[in-house]
């Protein structure tokens, strides 16, 4: 027999159970999880389930829209869809399709949507560098007491006529400071530099209030026309080759150091 004791603190470990796994399920769970924080909730671009309802919905506030698998990495299975004029522009990959219906639009990627459990998010108009859009990952690390330190920053330059950065699906990887360079000048380039770096550190300490386990997390920043940053996106198993890619190896070494890390 169990004591009235003994049943309220098994439905409170079961509460506690739930709470913790709750929000791990990909993009989505992120976002919505992330949107309860008022230090970041306005970087978070708008974001919800990909139903027909909520394509339209956003059309319609934004023009332009990212399908995005909820669960997916590496920039693969992403589409964007913009409206012009009653005709819809489907972009995947490097390839364009039109069409004068939304609902025909939607109707012939319906089995995907639904069995990679799409997103739709708000489309950032991202910063460009040489007329190729760009944006940032924020590498945060534990160190030996637990916080979480700012290792590595580094932009992802799109290839051309892509619509995603990801270096695994082409984008190339370039110092922050020469993709901000035409944009600002050197003293407010530095300050800016620290704010996205302060911005992806705010964003993992709100995550990692659900994910206490993880000790790493890449941060993926976008930056629109207006140089407002907005957080797309938190990896939980960051890719740290990346940093590899660069010629000064400063902060690969580092972030390798802190990967070594035991708590």
């Amino acid at each position: 027999m169990y004591t009235i004791v003994q049943v309220i603190q098994s439905i409170w470990l079961e509460v506690v159970r739930v709470k913790k796994v709750k929000y791990k399920m990909g993009k989505l769970g992120k976002y919505i999880f992330m949107k309860k924080y008022k230090m970041i909730s306005s970087f978070l671009p708008d974001t919800r389930k990909a139903t027909l309802s909520n394509i339209k919905t956003m059309l319609r506030m934004y023009g332009s829209v990212y399908l995005k698998p909820d669960e997916g990495t590496g920039g693969h299975g992403i589409y964007k869809i913009t409206e012009e004029k009653n005709n819809f522009v489907f972009h995947t990959g490097s390839n364009v399709r039109n069409y004068n219906s939304l609902n025909v639009l939607v109707n012939s990627i319906q089995k995907k949507l639904i069995r990679d459990k799409y997103i739709v998010q708000e489309r950032i108009i991202l910063l460009k560098y040489k007329n190729r859009p760009f944006d940032i990952r924020v590498m945060l690390q534990k160190n030996e007491k637990g916080t979480l330190d700012v290792t590595g920053i580094i932009g992802r330059q799109a290839k051309r006529n892509k619509i995603v950065t990801n270096y695994h699906s082409g984008g190339t990887p370039l110092p922050i400071d020469t993709l901000l360079k035409p944009h600002l000048n050197d003293e407010s380039r530095k300050q800016y530099i620290q704010t996205i770096e302060s911005l992806g550190k705010d964003a993992s300490a709100v995550l990692s209030k659900s994910y206490r386990s993880k000790r790493a997390f890449g941060v993926d920043i976008a930056i629109d026309h207006k140089m407002k940053p907005w957080v797309l996106e938190i990896n939980t198993q960051p890719d740290m080759s990346i940093f590899n890619t660069l010629k000064n190896k400063t902060m690969y070494q580092r972030i390798l150091r802190y990967a070594k890390i035991k708590r």
